[in-house]
């Protein structure tokens, strides 16, 4: 029997996703995760011969027999788990994907606690103005933590033009339509047998709010007890033995919806963490006041409860929120771990780290006080680059990289943006430290077409360890203590205002006179060079400013995407450079959220939200679809 323990561990640490042991005096369980139609565990006691019934046998070859048995299944399981990701990684270099997806009513109001009439229905329609993928120091491995979930898992984040937030659970449903239904809720309080002048009830209050539900529910609630509802769309039933046994794609659903700006504005910044104190966190920036709303879900185990708002993020941004980030950073504190931090951005030029763990408690802040031509540069977008919460990475420098009207890039190390905060202390700056880089990305000297508009940190670069940044003071430093300090590099992507994507490389070295400073330097420096292992521009590109740039998976970057105000959304080679394939039609996306390895949550359809599978057999992808929404 220990050889049987020992053979398991050794599958397991040499690799092997595929299955999740629990050891314990009486037993060990492997489970299969995916990839196998067979998901029944292999239960393995540990005073018995036999691990696959439980059962005792007096033969000494039945565990050598059963030893083999589960040898094999190990090795059909991994096996499976490398098809099926040879299939997706097939399916993003073709461009075979279905469509499925969900709308919400866009012609209603979010619900609210206090009663509106009809004249605060406007005929405007509501729509969809950002989506976002959940993020989680639970997987702070990778980069997209829903690599690791499963499908009934996922969910999304979804900011209207209207102010609302709502947090949908994924389904296999082609199309389901939430609707809006008013209903009128009547609260009594303990005084309601007194009666006021006028012959008013005392302590009754009257609300409208909105009871969201599938189209088919309502459809449902309104046909005759007597009669079967016709789903349009479903699948042909199944005859069974002695009745027709109906089969139905799950719906998506509805798990969280709250209004999350009073004044209708439009939501423009959304993060959904879903790991802090056991439940999930949304913050949300709407319109140009530049503060931000902390809002604090139920755990799982409480779905009805209401989503409650903890804070609200004020006093630093003065304009609109162009960035929201989550960053997992090694905790200032002795008690703690790890520290959950947001970072914000404002067009006004500041930005700021707040501390999630504390109910958005203020780190610091600073402003970017930039001219250019007597004009005021404003920041345009921003991004974290996250590396000390993965523990594959090499690179161990969190960073953030801001991105300015005029086409430049600026990038902070968070480290030593943090020492500036010591004993606890908030660390206000009226101007920022000088940045540990800039460099010019995108545009001319002509001021035209020269903003930087979207921006993306693509993960480990390609450059070796063992490379040096050997400038004069450092070549003296080598030459004194034999070595200088090692390079590390990542990988930033950027989109410009007239439609150019590029792809850079970020180098990093600790300077010789300091253990804390860290000295950044871009590749490319000069236009004619370019990169060795990876392409440097990407063409043809869009026509029109790029709005977002994301990864299919953090364990892949081999291949971004990128969308673009002309309604499209590109895929690229990051080696070669060229465009494997792309989406057309929409009008114009401002989001992209990517949820594992397969699927790809879009915007840009007005009050739909289309769910893109890559996880598809190829022929499927054959048959077309009829988006008929």
């Amino acid at each position: 029997m220990p050889s049987a323990f020992t053979f398991i561990m050794a599958v397991l640490v040499n690799g092997s996703s595929a299955f999740i042991f629990t050891s314990h005096p009486q037993s060990l369980r492997c489970l299969n995760r995916i990839g196998s139609s067979n998901n029944d565990e292999i239960f393995f006691d540990d005073f018995g011969d036999d691990f696959f019934d439980g059962s005792s046998s007096s033969n000494s070859n039945s565990g050598n027999v059963n030893l083999l048995g589960l040898k094999s299944r190990m090795g059909q399981v991994k096996g499976a788990e490398a098809a099926y990701d040879n299939k997706i990684a097939r399916n993003w270099r073709r461009g075979n994907w279905s469509v499925r997806g969900f709308a919400l009513d866009k012609s209603s109001y979010a619900a609210s606690s206090t009663p509106k009439s009809a004249t605060d229905v406007t005929d405007e329609p509501v729509h969809v103005s950002i989506v976002a993928a959940p993020t989680s120091s639970l997987y702070s491995d990778i980069s997209l933590p829903q690599d690791k979930a499963l499908p009934h898992d996922r969910t999304v984040a979804v900011g209207r033009t209207d102010g609302s937030v709502f947090i949908v659970k994924l389904g296999e449903q082609y199309l389901t339509n939430f609707m809006a239904v008013p209903k009128l809720v009547v609260e009594h309080e303990e005084n309601i047998g007194q009666t006021m002048e006028g012959g008013d009830q005392a302590g009754m209050t009257v609300r409208v709010e909105n009871e969201w539900m599938d189209s088919n529910e309502m459809q449902n609630r309104l046909q005759v007890q007597d009669e079967q509802p016709t789903i349009p769309g479903s699948p042909v039933g199944e005859e069974g033995d002695d009745q027709m046994v109906q089969k139905e794609d799950t719906p998506f659903e509805i798990a969280h919806q709250f209004l999350a700006s009073e004044q209708g504005d439009p939501i423009n910044g959304l993060v959904f963490h879903d790991d802090v104190e056991g439940g999930g966190i949304i913050c949300t920036a709407a319109g140009s006041s530049g503060e931000i709303s902390m809002w604090k879900l139920p755990s799982s185990d409480d779905s009805q409860a209401e989503v409650i708002q903890t804070s609200m993020l004020s006093g630093v941004h003065n304009g609109q929120i162009v960035s929201l980030k989550t960053m997992v950073l090694p905790s200032q504190n002795e008690d703690m771990v790890e520290q959950n931090v947001l970072f914000s951005a404002s067009r006004d030029g500041t930005f700021a780290l707040w501390d999630l763990d504390r109910n958005g408690d203020l780190l610091l802040s600073c402003h970017c006080t930039e001219v250019e031509n007597d004009s005021t540069v404003l920041l345009t977008c921003a991004d974290v680059s996250n590396p000390s919460s993965s523990d594959d990475s090499e690179n161990d420098n969190d960073a953030i990289f801001l991105c300015t009207s005029n086409g430049y890039v600026m990038g902070y190390v968070v480290q030593e943006l943090l020492s500036l905060a010591t004993g606890g202390n908030v660390h206000v700056e009226s101007e920022c430290p000088v940045p540990n880089i800039r460099f010019r990305a995108h545009g001319t000297d002509s001021g035209k077409g020269d903003a930087v508009t979207a921006i993306k940190c693509g993960g480990d670069g390609t450059i070796p360890t063992s490379a040096r940044l050997r400038s004069g003071e450092e070549r003296q430093a080598s030459n004194n203590n034999g070595r200088s300090p090692r390079v590390s590099s990542s990988i930033l992507l950027t989109g410009g205002e007239d439609g150019t994507i590029k792809q850079w490389e970020i180098l990093s070295q600790k300077t010789p006179s300091s253990s804390t400073s860290i000295r950044m330097e871009h590749w490319p420096r000069l236009s004619t060079q370019r990169m060795k292992r990876r392409s440097h521009i990407f063409s043809p590109s869009h026509d029109g400013p790029v709005t977002c740039i994301s990864q299919q998976s953090g364990l892949d970057s081999s291949k971004f995407l990128t969308s673009g105000q002309d309604g499209s959304v590109c895929v690229w080679s990051a080696s070669s450079g060229k465009e494997l394939f792309r989406m057309d039609g929409f009008s114009g996306i401002s989001s992209l959220a990517c949820l594992g390895r397969e699927l790809l949550v879009t915007d840009g359809m007005k009050e739909h939200v289309c769910v893109h599978d890559f996880g598809i057999e190829e022929d499927a992808a054959s048959n077309g679809y009829d988006l008929e929404w």
